[in-house]
């Protein structure tokens, strides 16, 4: 009996890293729920992954915290899960010109939007990012990337299972460009997310 070598057929990015790159125009033209499940970092396709509960939990109380606390002036807005364009070039891409970036924070809080206005990086007073590890993404990418962009405030929470763990705040140093840990406040027993 002769056997057949399997030929597994490789995926196109295999052969052509160049099909993970994608324009602005190319997205806005995508089906929802495949916009849904990406990012998009100087022109390249990140894949993300789905929220678990508990962190879709987590993401609702504290949307609702920050909504209740906001103050009357100035007008502030908070979001979730909403595309977040980089205003600013990455000075480390190539010289050839800015491509399309953007993230979407797990929470926004914002500067009040015109109806119908996209939301840029410099629309943004508080970034925040919801994580159950120690992810990298989170804890060096976003941090970097959210500073390039003068986010003044960065929060990374870090769940515990379904409690939340930690928050670590970031604000921008004098630079502009770098985040300073502010503060983890102290773990209160028993917070978890409803």
């Amino acid at each position: 009996m002769i056997e057949k070598e399997l030929i597994v057929p490789l995926p196109v990015w295999a052969t052509d890293p160049s099909s993970l790159l994608i324009t602005e125009e190319e997205y806005e033209a995508l089906p929802d729920e495949v916009c849904k499940s990406i990012e998009v970092v100087d022109g390249r396709v990140v894949f993300c992954e789905s929220p678990t509960p508990e962190h879709q939990r987590a993401s609702r109380d504290l949307t609702m915290a920050l909504l209740a606390v906001r103050p009357p002036e100035p007008r502030l807005d908070v979001l979730q899960d909403t595309d977040m364009r980089y205003r600013h070039r990455n000075p480390h891409v190539a010289r050839s010109g800015k491509r399309f970036t953007f993230r979407r924070p797990d929470i926004s809080v914002l500067r009040c939007l015109d109806r119908g206005a996209r939301l840029w990086s410099d629309d943004v007073i508080t970034a925040v990012e919801i994580t159950s590890s120690d992810d990298e993404v989170d804890f060096n990418d976003k941090r970097a990337e959210y500073a390039a962009q003068g986010i003044p405030v960065y929060l990374i929470v870090v769940m515990d299972g379904d409690r939340i763990g930690s928050v670590e705040e970031h604000r921008l140093d004098w630079s502009g460009r770098n985040y300073q840990l502010a503060a983890v406040p102290p773990r209160r027993p028993g917070h978890r997310a409803a």
